[in-house]
C-alpha cells in the first residue's frame, strides 16, 4: 500500500468506533492522522480494537492478529508503548500485563496531546472539526459528557444523587487522582486567545485507570484525595462548570469556560441550552431572600439570570444546573432544585459506547 492508502485503512478502521472518524472530502482527516501516527505505526494501530479502560486489550492477545505480518512481540511492544506515550492510542497496565485500544478523537486523542500541542497539528484539527467531525462522529443522541452541581458542600447532602454529588464521588473513589493541565486552555493560549475566567491551567482531574495513564506517561501531577477536593473547590471559586464522562463510574472531571471548552461555548450561544446538555438540575431564586446584588448574574456561563428591580430571575431554558450562582450566593437565596425527570447514566464509558455503537448500527440500517 501507499502511504496515503495506509492512512486511509486507518481513518476508515478508526471510523467504525462508537465515536467515529468520517471521512473528509478535503483531506483534513488524513492531515490529522499524520500528526499523530508514523505509517508504520497508522498499519499497526488498524489491528486495534476499540474499547474504554475496562475493555481494551492485553498485548498477547493484540499479537495473535499481527505476528503473521512478521513483526516479532517485543517489536510489537516497543511500538505500541510508543503510540502509548504519544497519546495516540490508549493505555493501562495490571501488574506487568499491558493492554492497548484504539482511542476516539474525542474523547481520547485530543486529550491525550496535554503539553504536546502544536499549532500545526491545531490548524489541521480544527479543519477537520468544523468539516465533518463535529457533525458527523456521533449522530446519536447519546453524549459523552454531562454536567454536575459544583458546589462540593451541598446542603441538604443527600439532596443530590450519589453519582451527581462531586464530593461524595471523589469521597468515595479508589484513585489514583491527578492534576491535569486543561488541553482545551493550552488551545486557545497557542492560537493567542487565552482564558478569561481564570489564570490556572492545572483545572482537569483525572480519576482512576485514566488517572493512571497520565501518571505513568507523565502528563500530569497525581494528588491526594484532600488535594483533589481542594482543586475542585477552587474551580468552583472561579465559576468553572464541572463536566465528568457520562457514566456512574467516573474517570475524569473537567472545569470548564465558555472561552476555550468548545462544547460550554456553543451551549452558550444558544437561545436554550438547557435542552442541549445532561443535567439534573436547574437553580431558582427564592424573591424573599435577594438583595439584588446581581453576583450571580455575574457568575453565570450561560447567561441564565437576570434582574427586573432589586431581584434577580432565572431563565430556566437558559439554566444548566451547574450550581455556581448557588455556591456564591451571599444571602442563599439561589437553591437547587431537582428536574422531574431524573437521568441515570450507565454504569460504565463501555457500556454508554455500546450503547452509542448500537444506536449507529441502527441508523445505517
Amino acid at each position: 500500500m501507499t502511504e496515503d492508502e495506509i492512512y486511509r485503512k486507518l481513518q476508515e478502521h478508526l471510523d467504525q468506533m462508537p465515536i467515529g472518524f468520517p471521512r473528509a472530502e478535503s483531506g483534513s482527516d488524513i492531515r490529522v492522522l499524520k500528526h499523530l501516527f508514523t505509517p508504520e505505526e497508522a498499519k499497526i494501530a488498524t489491528f486495534l480494537k476499540f474499547g474504554w479502560y475496562r475493555d481494551i486489550e492485553p498485548l498477547d492477545q493484540i499479537y495473535k492478529r499481527i505476528k503473521n505480518t512478521g513483526i516479532t512481540l517485543e517489536e510489537l511492544e516497543q511500538i505500541l508503548d510508543n503510540m502509548a506515550k504519544k497519546g495516540s492510542i490508549m493505555s493501562k497496565r495490571e501488574g506487568k500485563r499491558k493492554f492497548y485500544g484504539t482511542a476516539a478523537l474525542i474523547i481520547g486523542i485530543y486529550e491525550f496531546q496535554v503539553n504536546k500541542l502544536t499549532k500545526d497539528f491545531l490548524n489541521a484539527l480544527n479543519e477537520y472539526i468544523g468539516e465533518i467531525w463535529g457533525a458527523k462522529a456521533n449522530p446519536t443522541n447519546y453524549d459523552q459528557m454531562r454536567i454536575i452541581p459544583v458546589d462540593i458542600n451541598v446542603v441538604p447532602e443527600n439532596f443530590i444523587t450519589p453519582f451527581d454529588n462531586v464530593k461524595k464521588i471523589i469521597e468515595e473513589s479508589q484513585g489514583p487522582f491527578v492534576k491535569v493541565n486543561c488541553v482545551c486552555r493550552q488551545d486557545m493560549e497557542i492560537q493567542g486567545d487565552p482564558c478569561k475566567m481564570t489564570n490556572h491551567k492545572d483545572n482537569c482531574l483525572g480519576i482512576g485507570d485514566m488517572a493512571q495513564q497520565y501518571i505513568d506517561h507523565g502528563w500530569g501531577i497525581q494528588i491526594s484525595r484532600e488535594e483533589t477536593l481542594d482543586l475542585l473547590h477552587q474551580n468552583q471559586e472561579e465559576g468553572l462548570v464541572f463536566r465528568p464522562n457520562n457514566a456512574q463510574n467516573i474517570d475524569f472531571i473537567c472545569s470548564c469556560c465558555y472561552c476555550c471548552d468548545g462544547g460550554i461555548g456553543k451551549l452558550a450561544k444558544l437561545p436554550d441550552p438547557a435542552n442541549y446538555v445532561i443535567s439534573n438540575y436547574f437553580a431558582e431564586v427564592d424573591p424573599d431572600l435577594c438583595t439584588g446584588c446581581g453576583t450571580c448574574i455575574d457568575r453565570c456561563q450561560m447567561k441564565a439570570i437576570t434582574q427586573t428591580g432589586d431581584i434577580s430571575s432565572i431563565e430556566r431554558k437558559r439554566c444548566i444546573g451547574c450550581g455556581n450562582c448557588v455556591a456564591i450566593c451571599p444571602s442563599e437565596a439561589i437553591i437547587l432544585q431537582k428536574k422531574e425527570e431524573q437521568y441515570i447514566p450507565l454504569p460504565t464509558m463501555d457500556d454508554l459506547y455500546g450503547k452509542i455503537l448500537e444506536e449507529k448500527t441502527k441508523q445505517k440500517s
